[in-house]
């Protein structure tokens, strides 16, 4: 099933129907594994840490977010920047935790349970929500993000 999921993910990402399973399969190295999770878990660590630089740099420059099924939301790490400015200016409390990791070659697949602490009529309120992303890596960093809600 996480299999279907993932390459279900990818095909939504890339927009093709005809996929091969061979195209996506693992690496059976540990160490290519490792490599495309560490820029996700820099990326992890930097957005929990509320680090707006560091985030940003784990993103290639031409980086495209995807939400299912609405399609492209935006491109380019200008637009990314923005984007998480505006997040991280309505929120006071940040946190995103891995509760799942597939590894498909160059795709990390996590899920991630998010919790945001916001105030509303001057009280304060705590948002949690859990979703798919799925990291495509290209050059030692992010490439595509697909987010499941």
């Amino acid at each position: 099933m996480k299999l279907i999921c993932t390459l279900l993910s990818a095909a939504i990402l890339f927009g093709t129907s005809t996929l091969s399973t061979s195209s996506f399969a693992a690496s059976t190295s540990a160490e290519a594994a490792k490599s495309v999770t560490d820029i996700v878990d820099i990326q992890l660590k930097a957005y929990n840490n509320r680090d707006i630089d560091a985030f940003l740099a784990t993103y290639h420059k031409d980086v495209e977010i995807h939400y299912f099924p609405a399609g492209l939301k935006y491109k380019g790490i200008d637009n990314l920047k923005d984007e998480y400015e505006r997040l991280i200016s309505r929120v006071s409390y940040l946190h995103a935790t891995i509760t799942n990791r597939e590894i498909k070659g160059r795709f990390v697949v996590d899920t991630e349970e998010i919790t945001t602490k916001f105030m509303r009529q001057g009280k304060e309120h705590e948002k949690k929500l859990k979703s798919i992303v799925t990291y495509e890596i290209e050059d030692g960093l992010i490439k595509r993000v697909l987010f499941l809600k």
